[in-house]
């Protein structure tokens, strides 16, 4: 399958996240991280113009905590407790929400067509059932280790169609 949106590259992401985070960001490629239903991971869904999933952006809890609040200074103590308990302020989702927005533009070209962040669900059990589906026939994927300064380490997915 080709594909239609660009999968970014880990330079691309580390400029984008050292633009909101600091310049002391550290990113690395790590393993596949789980976008079953079953992995109460975090999901930013991406739609085309007609509101159709074309990519999306998975989350650990410890990522969705970090940035959610290291974007407005909300103090580590609160993003370790919420990573801690799996429990985001709404606040965090809020913050995660920009974070994924502002992320969008990592799938866009200048030859790929538009979309726009959907919605950020706090787990992909949630999505819609195409989006769903959608999660099973990426054909780019880049997987990340992100460690946003002064609060800690999680991981990123951005899947790409």
């Amino acid at each position: 399958m080709a594909t239609i949106h660009p999968t970014p590259r880990e330079v691309e992401v580390r400029q984008m996240l050292a633009m909101l985070f600091g310049n002391e960001l550290t990113i690395t490629e790590a393993e596949e991280l789980p976008v079953s239903v079953e992995s109460k991971n975090a999901a930013a869904l991406y739609v085309a113009d007609d509101g159709t999933p074309v990519t999306a952006c998975v989350c650990d809890i410890n990522f969705a905590a970090f940035a959610g609040s290291a974007l407005t200074k909300i103090p580590p103590g609160g993003a370790e407790d919420a990573a801690s308990s799996g429990e985001l302020t709404e606040n965090m989702m809020g913050n995660l929400n920009e974070v994924m927005n502002i992320c969008s533009r990592l799938f866009m070209s200048g030859s790929s067509p538009h979309l726009r962040l959907d919605k950020m669900y706090a787990s992909i059990a949630e999505l819609p059932e195409n989006a769903k589906t959608m999660l099973d026939t990426v054909s780019g994927r880049l997987d990340l280790k992100v460690s946003i300064p002064g609060y800690g380490e999680g991981h990123l997915a951005f899947l790409a169609t």
